[in-house]
């Protein structure tokens, strides 16, 4: 068992929020335990033996709140205190992150190298508090946290600013880099325009649910529209996903075969075919399955998610040798396996459809924050880039789809949960509450850190416009009435500098065919300074 103690206003918590909880086995992969709180501490009782890492969602200061973890502790009849073990964990990042990527020799007046010197005294000192002044030690080591929390973000955008001059200085940036989800009901001419002039691809969905509502019914019409336009207009896609389980894309009436594998897969075929037969002089590159390895709405094995993984996978490159196969992954930070046993934790999957010859072209993740739904509570930068590092060993390219929202996600806009009860809507966020403004910086930052990693070949956004049906809710960069938000020039902003930089000349949107706020006009956002985001 593992206990850790948290304070409230000077004194053991009676009612503490425990959010996104769950452990980390010394594999990096979620483990299943039973977590609670019980007079001022937090109980975790591992169903497995060894030592573990508490990952939460926890007040960090000024930096939000985040998800984040200890260090890997071994089972003890004292209890931890938890911010001493978070602020330890965060500061093992930093001096490792500095080691790894060579940046020991910071200036000593560098914002990283005082950040960290600060982060590290206060940690000493509470763990001379830890003994006999808890509540101190407790409250000096979130200061702590906090800080080194900041320094660790500073050092993700400070490396990744280095390693994308060199990607630029070196011609290694892809040709096609900064795309965008659409909705296929958006059927706009002045929003295609817009997409055409601003981004390098889109991302068509294809849900399964849409093109079959009813079993053996097809309905082509606003697919064929979008193919037809992406065809005319020369914009390169990447279209799907053909299969996913996820109950926004998956047809009501497949359900009637979720217990019966063969059936399923039959059925997965022969519409995987049928898509991929229909469109493939037009479509090049497709997302063929996204989050299997997920596995939280059908009974499937081990055995059976990685057989459909390969039929799908040759089936697509059997009647289009010449398409490009994507293989998307969900909720990259895995911590869905600590419920689920029957899923695949996400980097284990990916290494069995290496090491299994699965033959396909590049990973996509699918990296969404802003939801207090599993896989989309807040995170900071670092995590971002050392889950983007994780995939250099596999020598694929990734794909990322990212997004985050322009105002708090609220209850009345989240669904319930399994058991019927509501879920949660706290799920954290970045420096400060989701606005408009912090989704403009978030957006920017990760799209550095992104750009930075030389195995990543292309970068989108969710989707292009908000929607019911999105989603991740307010997750788009217009308004449900196609109104801009300051995302969308950020991110129409950073593709034409990565351009400029990279020799490219970009042309700026046509006046009479641009969605308003698709050209990059300068950023409306008032107050600036000092405000979420200030150091990128």
């Amino acid at each position: 068992m593992l206990k850790f103690l948290v304070f409230d206003t000077g004194r053991p918590a009676e009612d503490w929020p425990l959010r996104n909880a769950y452990l980390i086995g010394a594999d990096g992969s979620a483990v299943r335990a039973d977590i609670s709180v019980e007079r001022g501490a937090v109980i975790c009782e591992k169903r497995e033996s060894g030592p573990a890492a508490l990952c939460l969602l926890h007040g960090a200061g000024e930096l939000g709140e985040l998800s984040i973890q200890t260090c890997l502790l071994p089972e003890r009849i004292e209890p931890y205190i938890l911010t001493v073990e978070l602020a330890r964990h965060r500061l093992m990042t930093l001096y490792a992150k500095l080691e790894e990527w060579l940046m020991f020799d910071l200036e000593a007046d560098h914002s990283v190298t005082r950040k960290g010197n600060r982060a590290r005294e206060l940690f000493i000192r509470s763990l001379c508090y830890q003994q006999d002044e808890p509540v101190k030690a407790y409250e000096t080591a979130q200061e702590s946290l906090s800080i080194a929390l900041d320094a660790t973000e500073e050092l993700a955008l400070a490396h990744s600013s280095l390693l994308l001059n060199r990607r630029i200085e070196t011609g290694s940036l892809p040709k096609a880099p900064i795309g965008c989800g659409v909705c296929v009901d958006h059927i706009n001419d002045r929003l295609r325009a817009g997409l055409a002039s601003s981004f390098d691809f889109i991302q068509l969905p294809m849900p399964w649910r849409s093109l079959a509502p009813h079993e053996g019914e097809c309905q082509w019409e606003q697919t064929d529209n979008w193919v037809e336009w992406v065809s005319q207009s020369r914009t390169p896609a990447i279209a799907g996903p053909l299969i996913s389980f996820e109950p926004s894309n998956l047809p009501d009436w497949l359900y009637i075969w979720e217990h019966d594998y063969d059936t399923a897969r039959d059925m997965v075929y022969e519409h995987v075919e049928r898509v991929v037969d229909r469109y493939k002089d037009r479509i090049f590159v497709w997302n063929v399955v996204s989050g299997l390895h997920v596995n939280s709405h059908f009974t499937f094995n081990f055995e059976q998610l990685m057989d459909l993984t390969r039929m799908t996978t040759m089936l697509v490159k059997k009647l289009q040798p010449n398409g490009k196969v994507l293989i998307e992954l969900r909720q990259p930070f895995g911590e869905y396996y600590a419920v689920n046993q029957r899923s695949i934790p996400p980097l284990m999957y990916a290494d069995l459809i290496v090491q299994s010859g699965i033959h396909f072209d590049a990973f996509g993740i699918r990296l969404l924050m802003g939801q207090a739904i599993a896989g989309q509570y807040t995170r900071d930068l670092m995590q971002v880039s050392q889950l983007l590092d994780q995939f250099t060993v596999f020598n694929k390219p990734v794909h990322l789809t990212v997004a985050a929202p322009s105002e708090p996600v609220t209850q009345m806009m989240i669904s319930a949960s399994e058991t019927g009860e509501p879920i949660d809507p706290n799920s954290g966020y970045w420096r400060r509450p989701w606005s408009q403004q912090v989704q403009s910086h978030w957006l920017e930052a990760v799209y550095q850190i992104a750009a930075s990693k030389p195995f990543v070949e292309a970068i989108a956004w969710q989707e292009l416009a908000d929607h019911p049906d999105i989603e991740l809710p307010l997750g788009g960069l217009l308004s449900e009435e196609f109104q801009p938000k300051g995302a969308l020039r950020r991110v129409v902003g950073f593709r034409q500098n990565l351009m400029a930089g990279a020799g490219v000349q970009v042309p700026a949107p046509a006046e009479e065919s641009q969605v308003p706020g698709l050209a990059p006009e300068g950023d409306d956002e008032q107050g600036d300074n000092n405000q979420a985001g200030e150091h990128i």
